[in-house]
């Protein structure tokens, strides 16, 4: 499986998460990341994430639209998008879609509420990051955004841009929150702990292990967390009972995930030698002795991807040595 195929299967896992009202407010309890009190909220409505603008056209704002009312009555949107590879362009997609939804709200505010075309709800966005890599693109518009001077600063948008990234997130523990659970089985890293891990998921009573959560939990286990593992010929399932049981099955051993790692260092000592190949033909054959030495060591997927990138982006062999020195 191509990284971008790992990626895509990860999104579309996750999005299932985000899309429901139950783990929206477990979210808004265990990180409290967007200045909101979860105890103030009492509404949570879902909203239309491929809102028409007032132009007619269609555009997906984001991954899903959240709409909360909290006890003084006041409304607050929240845009939640799902990454799990690193895009330096979010924060202006964020900005992109905080001002789109603006706009759509002064077209149609919700004057029940008290609201007018001048005096639109608060739009907050979300970006919650299940890659490994730690996340690198910038926590604030304004940071990637050049100015000569202060005055030249008066010109450039602020908005930050709120992040929760799954490998790195604290853990304020028990076994109750949906959000913090999720975290957890994300940071297993042997078929032990995540077994330990998905325990919890037991006790949940029938009709909820069935309902859209439980298969939201079974799709995230076998579709990626299990893959992610290293253990062959996984099987996929929407039925969380059915994945449970299949953790406790005599393949999730780590004899099996020996025999995969070695399928997987065959895969890597490959992609070093399209690496070297690469380099050779846009730098030379010196650059490719000093790459070869520096890429000896690497057994990380995602490091060597990186390096692919650079190889991509470097405009000489310099350059490139000169990102090994950074990173």
């Amino acid at each position: 499986m191509t990284p971008i195929d790992q990626g895509l299967r990860r999104d579309s896992a996750f999005k299932l998460f985000v899309h429901h009202q139950t783990f929206i407010r477990h979210l808004l309890r265990a990180y409290p990341l967007l200045g909101i009190d979860e105890r103030e909220v009492v509404a949570i409505d879902a909203g239309n994430a491929n809102l028409v603008a007032p132009d007619g056209q269609g555009q997906r704002l984001a991954d899903a639209v959240w709409r909360f009312t909290l006890a003084d009555g006041e409304i607050v949107y929240l845009l939640v998008e799902c990454q799990a590879e690193i895009d330096p362009s979010m924060p202006f997609r964020m900005l992109h879609a905080a001002a789109r939804m603006y706009l759509i709200l002064s077209q149609n505010p919700p004057r029940e509420s008290g609201y007018a075309a001048s005096t639109v709800p608060r739009v907050k966005h979300l970006i919650i990051y299940s890659g490994k890599r730690p996340w690198t693109a910038v926590g604030e518009v304004g940071q990637a955004i050049r100015a000569r001077s202060l005055k030249d600063e008066r010109d450039i948008p602020r908005m930050e841009c709120p992040l929760l990234e799954l490998w790195r997130c604290p853990d304020p523990g028990g076994e109750e929150n949906l959000a913090v659970l999720l975290g957890r089985l994300q940071r297993c890293e042997s078929p032990e702990a995540l077994r330990a891990a998905a325990a919890p998921l037991r006790k949940w009573p029938q009709r909820e292990s069935q309902g859209a959560l439980g298969r939201a939990f079974a799709a995230w286990i076998s579709e990626v967390l299990i893959p992610d593992l290293g253990v062959p010929d996984a099987a996929k399932s929407y039925d969380l009972m059915e994945v449970l049981d299949m953790l406790e099955t005599e393949s999730m051993t780590w004899a099996d995930r020996m025999r995969a790692e070695g399928r997987d260092e065959g895969r890597r000592e490959g992609e070093r030698k399209l690496l070297l190949r690469q380099a050779r033909l846009r730098f030379g054959e010196g650059l490719a002795r000093s790459l070869a030495a520096r890429l000896e060591g690497i057994a990380d997927a995602d490091r060597l991807e990186e390096i692919g990138e650079w190889l991509l982006v470097c405009d000489s062999g310099d350059a490139l040595l000169s990102r090994f020195e950074q990173h």
